[in-house]
This record gives C-alpha cells, structure tokens and sequence, in this order.
C-alpha cells in the first residue's frame, strides 16, 4: 500500500466526496475549486499508472483499487452532472450506458476471481482511451459553468466527448467480453 502509486489512488478516492460537494455548491468559486479538484483527479489517474509500470511499483492493492477509483470519479460527478442538469434528456443515454458498462466489466472481474485458475482481466488500450475520453467529457462539463463568453460551445463539446466515451465503453465492454468468453 505505501507507495507512490496507491498513495495517489487513495488521494483520487478522498477528492471525489470535495468535488461533488464543490458541484452542488454550483458558484463559480466552487465551480472553479471542483474542476481543479476534478484536473488534479484526473491527472492522478495518469501518474499512478505510469509510475507503477516506469519502477514497477504494481501491487494487487493498486490492481485492484485503480479501477475503482476511476469508476468512482467518473460515475459520481456524472450523477451529480445529471443532478444538476448538465446531462439531461437524450444525453442521459450515453451516459448510463457508461454506468452499465462498467458494471458489466465489474461483474466479469467478480466472475473471473471466483474461477479456479484465477484469470484476470487487464486494461486495454480502448479502455484507457474511454477512460480518457470520459474525463474530458466531463471536464468541459465542469468548465462550462465557469465561462463566462461560452463561444467555443463547451457544453455541447462535453456532450459529444460524452457520447463518443458512451461508444468507446461501449466496445471496450464487448473487447473485454469477447476476450474472456472466446
């Protein structure tokens, strides 16, 4: 558990509780606070990684606790974003089909312990790149309440990342089924 990599993953986990209250709060002083909360996050995620493989720091703990994590910011801002209306409508569909996907996927996880030979089930590289995809979605979400001359379309641009995020899950789940079942 002590070291640099699952020390930032506990460190992501413990912001996501500030950056949703951050959210809720919805000013543009909270607003601001919880999309550096969300950049830092987000950021976390990619040198958690990075360092674990650069000097071999993996550990199970981190194994396991990373996708959590990243489920966990991801998930929940979402939630909080449909909460506070900034995905509504027809864009709650890629956005639950996110929400299902990684269900899926922690099902399979969940499955492939319990089988006696213990297979495991590690990232690909579409799921980096939906994972990826999802956080900027997200973050021009969380940035569009703070413009304040909104001429680069923000929000719409957080709406298409979304869906294509809500694709990317999408395939990534049915790689990760395939994968596994074939």
């Amino acid at each position: 558990m002590k070291n640099l990599p699952n020390i930032l993953t506990v460190f992501r986990i413990i912001l996501i509780p500030i950056i949703l209250s951050l959210i809720l709060l919805d000013t543009k002083n909270t607003n601001l606070l919880a999309l550096t909360g969300f950049i830092i996050a987000s950021l976390s995620d990619y040198f958690d990684g990075y360092l674990a493989r650069k000097y071999d720091l993996t550990s199970i703990f981190g194994t396991m606790l990373d996708p959590i994590a990243d489920k966990l910011l991801v998930i929940l801002v979402g939630f909080i974003l449909c909460y506070r209306g900034d995905i509504n409508g027809i864009h709650l569909i890629p956005f639950l089909l996110i929400v299902s996907r990684e269900v899926f996927i922690s099902g399979i996880r969940e499955y492939l312990a319990q089988l006696d030979e213990k297979k495991t089930l590690p990232v690909s590289n579409l799921g980096k790149y939906k994972t990826a995809m999802q956080m900027l979605a997200l973050l021009c979400l969380l940035l569009n309440p703070i413009m304040t001359n909104n001429l680069f379309f923000i929000a719409e641009l957080g709406i298409l990342l979304l869906w294509i995020a809500s694709i990317l899950s999408v395939l990534s789940g049915y790689q990760y089924y395939r994968g596994i079942f074939n």
